[in-house]
């Protein structure tokens, strides 16, 4: 299901170099947004950042 996300940018990357069209400002944007996005559903940047910023605990 995080894969069809990447189709966009993946048509927009392959219109560059197969076609030789220009990329502009929004698609890069909006190729940020989407790489953005699929590291927030993924979930495991969440983690990490939990896993740094935990505390440990004491034992006794």
């Amino acid at each position: 299901m995080l894969v069809t996300l990447l189709i966009p940018v993946t048509a927009i990357l392959l219109g560059c170099l197969v076609l030789g069209e220009r990329i502009t400002l929004a698609e890069i944007a909006g190729a940020l947004v989407i790489g953005s996005a699929l590291l927030v559903i993924d979930g495991r940047v969440f983690s990490l950042i939990r896993g740094v910023f935990s505390i440990p605990k004491a034992t006794p």
